[in-house]
């Protein structure tokens, strides 16, 4: 039995990609018509969804936001590893878990990009399964997510963490009644109203956690 699962989000919690997904979100919608260049800040406050929720939000039909998913995928791969970085104090933090520890990513990310990204930034070998959006029928905040990445790590725990910086990640940690923590990060301002746990950085999140008995 492993002492503890901890599950980690990707964007926004172990990655900075702002700037990759804002110039390939920008670029796409653009193509269509619609210029979102003044409103970079509604479209950060959108990651964590899926792209099809955030082409729909902006009014993208059913028919378009499929187009416009394959369109972004195109921009993005071309610059997405020179314009993706870990956020601070995140290798720290896990080379600060204990071995013995289970940990796993669960994302919204297409999974091609998320293997790329975490072997791209030298940390892929930290986790034992990534359970990203094609994975899954329904991504977070429903409780799918965590479950398929409980049954692929196909160990038992005593506690189970889901870590992360968005409402999709304390949410998807309620539907599935593991523990949620929060981390500040650039997309989500109001944590606290989605869990008790909140913290500045990813380090002190683990430390949190280590210490609870």
């Amino acid at each position: 039995m492993k002492e503890k699962i901890l599950l980690f989000d990707l964007d926004g919690t172990l990655i900075d990609s702002t700037q990759a997904i804002l110039e390939s979100f920008v670029n796409t919608a653009l193509f269509f018509g619609i210029n979102l260049k003044e409103r970079r800040g509604e479209i950060m406050g959108l990651i964590g969804a899926t792209l099809r929720d955030m082409f729909m939000h902006f009014g993208f039909s059913e028919e378009e936001t499929e187009q416009c998913i394959k369109m972004y995928r195109t921009n993005y791969e071309r610059i997405y590893l020179e314009k993706t970085h870990l956020l601070p104090k995140v290798k720290e933090a896990l080379e600060s878990v204990p071995k013995s520890y289970g940990m796993g990513v669960v994302t919204s990310k297409n999974r091609y990009f998320s293997l790329k990204i975490l072997e791209h930034l030298g940390i892929n070998s930290f986790f034992s399964v990534v359970v990203a959006i094609d994975d899954v029928s329904e991504p977070k905040p429903s409780a799918e997510p965590i479950q398929r990445a409980l049954e692929d790590l196909n160990f038992q725990a005593q506690e189970v963490y889901m870590i992360g910086d968005t409402f999709f990640d304390m949410q998807s940690a309620k539907n599935a009644g593991v523990i949620g923590i929060g981390v500040m990060g650039r997309y989500e301002k109001q944590l606290e109203k989605y869990t008790d746990f909140v913290f500045s950085d990813l380090f002190k999140a683990v430390n949190y956690i280590k210490e609870q008995n």
